[in-house]
């Protein structure tokens, strides 16, 4: 329930930060440069009614924005996709994202807005300031989306790559697991028959060789004198005895 919640809370304040910074940053620039309350010096311009509003909620979006990425930040897993941490969107950074989309968004705004309204061109520095804030804006978010959207972009061209490769890869791999355990069977047989050929009662318990405690004993001996001799490793010695000592 918490990815339900915070997921499009979260997001809803960090878009409704935006949109509202935004147009409170359009209206400022309308509105130009102006001056207000008490001075003893005479205001060429005096701010219109509502200027303190619009410059308070311009401050207050870009704590809603924050508070939105945050939020949507430690929104976790969602819960019918909890498997695939990282698996969809691998390598995306959303605190990237949200960084260039914020700056990409309002610079484009602004030198838009700057350069088509007749209100900001009309007014005193407002025209002049929109171009400055929208330069400056893009030119730091249009990098950092770049980054933030390339790298879901390589995953996925990396994915649709890779099924026409995988396919070969796993067939041969398939193939390469099949010849390599029936070629780990053949080296065992092999290995199991040699052994046979270099005991003197064979490696089936069931060869001649002498029965009851006699024979056990001197299965054992012949045993301790291969290995003594080299004819037999460590582990092939503990393997036939334990055969030996079953039989009986």
């Amino acid at each position: 329930m918490g990815y339900l919640f915070k997921a499009p809370l979260g997001s809803a304040l960090f878009v409704g930060g935006i949109l509202l910074f935004n147009v409170k940053l359009v209206s400022l620039l309308e509105t130009g440069t102006c001056a207000s309350g008490n001075t003893p010096y005479q205001i060429s311009q005096p701010c219109p009614a509502g200027t303190g509003t619009d410059v308070l909620l311009l401050v207050a979006s870009i704590f809603g924005g924050l508070i939105g990425a945050a939020i949507f930040a430690m929104r976790g897993d969602p819960p019918w996709d909890r498997d695939a941490r990282g698996g969809r969107f691998g390598g995306f950074s959303f605190g990237v994202f949200a960084w260039g989309l914020f700056f990409t968004a309002t610079g484009a705004t602004s030198l838009i807005a700057s350069l088509t309204s007749q209100a900001i061109q009309d007014s005193s520095g407002g025209e002049l300031g929109g171009i400055i804030v929208g330069g400056t804006f893009l030119v730091m978010g249009v990098p950092a989306l770049l980054i933030a959207l390339g790298s879901p972009v390589k995953g996925f061209g990396r994915r649709a790559e890779r099924p026409a490769s995988m396919t070969a890869t796993a067939g041969g791999a398939g193939s390469r697991g099949v010849m390599s355990r029936m070629s780990a069977g053949l080296d065992q047989t092999r290995a199991a028959q040699g052994l046979g050929s270099r005991l003197p009662w064979g490696s089936s318990p069931q060869s001649p060789g002498g029965g009851g405690a006699g024979g056990q004993i001197a299965k054992l001996e012949r045993l301790q004198t291969l290995r003594e001799s080299g004819a037999l490793t460590d582990a092939e010695f503990e393997r036939e005895k334990a055969k030996v000592l079953a039989e009986g």
